[in-house]
């Protein structure tokens, strides 16, 4: 009983850890409450943040910048901030061009 607990805390933290936003770089940002994409860039770009596209879930953006400054723009609960996933976000390459 312990071992499947133990299993499903590790698989937990190894995706929480992978999705944990970085304080600056490239970012993904997720409106929960029925934002639409262009608000939210208004939001992002208010708090510095460098547009790059869309992000793999709807409404969603991939930015580059600082999470703090972006944070501080963004209503709390609003816009959910995680890592930008290579996969899905675009290339390595074009991220990493931008940083």
């Amino acid at each position: 009983m312990a071992l499947p607990c133990q299993l499903a805390a590790i698989v937990a933290s190894l995706i929480g850890m992978a999705l944990w936003p970085p304080q600056s770089g490239a970012l993904l940002l997720v409106p929960l409450l029925h934002q639409d994409g262009s608000s939210v860039a208004v939001l992002a770009r208010a708090g510095g943040a460098m547009l790059l596209g869309n992000g793999p879930v709807p409404n969603s953006l991939v930015v580059v910048g600082d999470r703090t400054r972006i944070a501080r723009r963004i209503p709390a609960g609003d816009v959910l901030i995680l890592a930008a996933p290579a996969t899905g976000c675009g290339t390595i390459k074009a991220l990493g061009s931008l940083t």
